[in-house]
């Protein structure tokens, strides 16, 4: 059967195929090698001036993290070869490597090659690659819902650029990066093979009706617990274009509970930019009651932080991200009376319509709780950062091209406390002066954090980077320079619109003694051309820069 059925709406579709792209970017991007450039020798900076600097600012912001308890490791016992007959040896060890190549090459996946055949080689690829993000009740249905053959021949041939430019299925970890869970990204053999199957013209061997079905669980969390959301809905206003706001999301736990899996699901996605989530002691509950609606609106105004003195992040959510579900055994521990407060920023640019995002959450029942030994592991949140400074290229113009201009706007839009540029260049011990040269339309930036500065040490649960719109790479290393060296994420291509938590597949454990470095490229060909040529730094808008990243940790099994 060839797609001779084909409405005329394609040849439409196909002349608006640059919005249609841009549709795709914002249901479920691509992955390109790009330069990381040199420059500064900001990268050399040692870990002991590194340590003195996140000390300072850890007495200095409650953006800095507390410290953590130093985690165990794993005890491996050698195996005892005492006792074995003379003369077996070498054959129980040609045994034991035979048996290990038959296990590997059991587990090795067997190349998929189009042979003429939908139903054995294509229609598998979609439903292990596509069906749950674009299934019914997925986060992709708003682009395109796949429920059945048919779905995959409406869109046959666009998939040549979509799935060539890697814009689908969206995965941008780089392959220097560690192996990680839900990885949707098709590999050389099977883009080859859907690429052969609409070279042929698409042909189909099965019903148009017939059901490509998830082989995971759509994403998204089915049935939770709670659907929190706040008291009232918030409106804001487009002569605040970023604007942060915090509300209280109340679980409502007088005995308390631990929280095992959640989900952020944004209501009005044309505004709302990212969310971060805070655990907030019951201690501080009057004085969020005090700032919720001080200004006549829905909670409060809260650039840099939730302004309540004492919270605990561990939401960070934005564009394309899935839902967290902690490891078995772990939880996030919420304390009698303590509550939930969401800052989301809002980017207005035409409108600023209601917003009433919900957060979905699990909460352990009794028999979870008991199976881990009555305590679940406790998870815990650290954030690492570098710089953020990106001087005008040669040959833009204009006021706010001077970074002391463009510090003052940025601190007269959102206050110093949603301002932490120069904070940032202490923390890592930078000066303006070391991004000066930076004038060819691309910056770059790293720093070396401590583990043990920011409490972090512990087994690896899932890495987190977090860039704006001018981001170009991004790159998270544990112990870089030293024999044990391992990239822990590496974007070679910022998206804004993927940002994901990433679940290592193979145990990595973090010791206090450790350093992570984060690095971040920018490019100011990425910029929105209509905007006045700035100097842009570390703060809170859309059209400011971070560098930013978060490892979420369990104790080590």
């Amino acid at each position: 059967m060839t797609p001779s059925h084909r409405p005329s709406l394609r040849q439409v579709l196909l002349l608006l195929l640059p919005f249609v792209v841009a549709a795709f970017f914002v249901a479920c991007g691509g992955s390109s090698e790009s330069g990381e450039a040199g420059g500064s020798g900001a990268a050399e900076r040692t870990a002991d001036q590194q340590a003195d600097t996140a000390v300072e600012a850890d007495n200095s912001t409650s953006s800095s993290a507390v410290a953590g308890d130093e985690a165990g490791t794993d005890d491996r016992t050698a195996a005892d070869d005492q006792g074995q007959p003379e003369g077996q040896e070498e054959t129980a060890e040609q045994e034991e490597t035979a048996g290990q190549d038959e296990t590997a090459a059991e587990a090795a996946p067997v190349p998929v090659r189009y042979d003429g055949s939908f139903a054995d080689t294509i229609q598998p690829i979609f439903a292990d690659r596509c069906a749950s993000c674009h299934s019914p009740g997925g986060p992709g249905t708003a682009h395109w819902v796949l429920e059945t053959a048919d779905d995959v021949l409406e869109w046959y041939d666009l998939l040549p650029l979509l799935l060539e430019s890697r814009t689908m299925p969206p995965w941008p970890a780089g392959g220097d990066s560690p192996a990680f869970h839900e990885d949707r990204s098709l590999s050389p053999d099977q883009l080859a093979a859907v690429l052969d199957w609409v070279e042929d013209g698409a042909p189909l061997d099965v019903p148009l009706d017939a059901p490509i079905e998830p082989t995971t669980d759509v994403v998204g969390l089915v049935e939770p617990d709670l659907l929190l959301t706040a008291p009232n809905p918030y409106t804001g206003s487009t002569d605040v274009t970023d604007d942060y706001r915090c509300q209280i999301f109340d679980p409502q736990l007088p005995d308390g509970g631990w929280l095992t899996d959640y989900e952020f699901i944004p209501d009005k996605t044309e505004v709302v930019h990212h969310a971060i989530g805070y655990l907030v002691p019951a201690s501080v509950r009057e004085r969020a009651e005090e700032r919720d609606g001080e200004d006549g609106k829905p909670g409060w105004s809260c650039y840099g932080s939730s302004g309540l003195g004492e919270d605990e992040l561990f939401i960070g959510w934005a564009p394309g991200q899935l839902p967290t579900e902690y490891p078995d055994g772990t939880g996030l521990w919420i304390e009698p009376g303590s509550f939930l407060v969401i800052q989301i920023h809002y980017h207005y640019e035409t409108s600023a319509p209601a917003d009433r995002s919900v957060l979905a959450v699990n909460i352990a029942d009794a028999d979870e709780v008991a199976a881990a030994g009555g305590a679940p592991g406790p998870i815990r949140v650290s954030e690492y950062i570098a710089p953020a400074e990106i001087p005008c290229a040669v040959g833009e113009i204009g006021p706010l091209c001077d970074r002391d201009v463009a510090y003052a706007a940025a601190v007269d839009r959102y206050g110093q406390v949603g301002v932490q540029a120069d904070l940032f260049l202490r923390v890592c011990g930078y000066t303006v002066e070391d991004f000066a040269d930076m004038t060819d339309g691309r910056a770059w930036s790293a720093c070396d954090i401590p583990v043990g500065a920011v409490g972090g040490a512990g087994e690896i649960v899932s890495v987190l980077g977090h860039q704006h719109e001018i981001g170009d790479w991004f790159k998270m290393t544990l112990n870089p320079g030293e024999p044990d060296e391992q990239v822990l994420l590496h974007i070679p291509d910022w998206d804004f619109d993927w940002q994901y938590n990433y679940r290592p597949v193979e145990q990595i454990i973090l010791e206090r003694d450790d350093v992570v470095r984060i690095e971040c490229g920018w490019d100011r060909n990425r910029r929105d051309p209509d905007l006045e040529p700035a100097y842009v730094l570390w703060a809170d808008g859309t059209n400011d820069e971070m560098c930013f990243a978060t490892i979420t940790t369990r104790p080590p099994r």
